[in-house]
């Protein structure tokens, strides 16, 4: 896959959109002359008829140009840059990780629905991880019986697998992230999970640390280690969870963002900076590594 490729492949998905937007606002514009002879009521439900009708015509007139766009991007401007810094690399836009990949490790509550996409599987360092988009959204129904629904979680999720296992059970949860589980025991060990402080107050603020007493708790959270994680989880606002157990390391960013999207269709990508973007998103991967192993 080149850029023109992909370049012409967006090219012609714009086209289709336009005819198909074009159709669509000549159906509008006819809907809008009836409407007038019909009177204001019926002519208003007829044109919101109308003009939802024309959306989902759109949508499914130009479903195969956005799909082929939408795979063109990813293999040249993801997939590419991917195994540039990884090795062993396995990226699978349409798949994710499924809810009882996330609940594993108990450190996340679920909610009603879920949804995950853009699964990445690699090696960086000689340590393997896999990542993927997930969105946890909660439903409530109001007083009339309509049912809404809003994202608890919306970011992504990191599993990084060590080659030696912890000796510990440790979570770093940031003060603002939301769907947290408050252990009760190492469900590894089964040993007391008790609320740990740091000799920094700063980050006793900015953070909630769980562990055992003992040494081996605080062996990842020496002072540049915190100073580290301070800064990566402020970027984040603090929606940020970091979770040790087993041989594993866990992270949770809820940035309200989906990693690796195309850039929009409606006008000529600009290669160098949507390679620059890529580029900061796959080192959102790579810092975690890198303070960890730099330890």
């Amino acid at each position: 896959m080149t850029f023109q490729e992909v370049e012409t492949i967006r090219q012609a998905y714009y086209q289709k959109f336009k005819q198909a937007c074009t159709v669509s606002g000549i159906v509008v514009l006819i809907t809008i002359a009836l409407s007038i002879i019909a009177g204001p009521i019926i002519g208003m439900f007829l044109l919101i008829i109308v003009v939802g009708v024309c959306a989902i015509f759109t949508s499914f007139a130009t479903s195969k140009e956005r799909k082929a766009y939408r795979k063109a991007y990813k293999a040249y401007f993801v997939e590419q840059n991917l195994k540039k810094v990884f090795t062993d690399v396995d990226y699978a836009h349409e798949m994710g990780f499924t809810p009882g990949i996330v609940a594993e490790s108990e450190m996340v509550r679920l909610a009603d629905k879920f949804y995950s996409n853009d699964l990445t599987r690699a090696k960086y360092k000689n340590i393997k991880f896999a990542q993927a988009d997930v969105a946890i959204i909660r439903q409530y129904t109001d007083d009339q019986g309509n049912v809404h629904e809003y994202p608890v979680f919306k970011g992504r999720y990191m599993i990084f697998e060590f080659p030696k296992k912890f000796d510990f059970r440790l979570e770093v949860v940031g003060r603002k992230f939301k769907l947290y589980r408050v252990p009760g025991k190492d469900r590894v060990k089964n040993r007391k999970m008790t609320r740990l402080e740091t000799e920094s107050t700063t980050f006793n603020h900015n953070f909630k640390v769980f562990g055992q007493d003992g040494f081996e708790s605080f062996y990842l959270l020496a002072p540049d280690v915190i100073a580290k994680i301070e800064d990566i989880a402020g970027r984040y606002n603090y929606k940020f969870l970091l979770g040790f157990y087993d041989n594993k390391l866990i992270v949770a960013l809820d940035d309200g963002k989906d990693s690796f999207e195309p850039a929009k269709f409606t006008k000529p990508i600009d290669e160098q900076a949507e390679l620059k973007k890529v580029s900061t998103e796959i080192k959102v991967i790579t810092d975690f590594v890198d303070v960890i192993s730099s330890h």
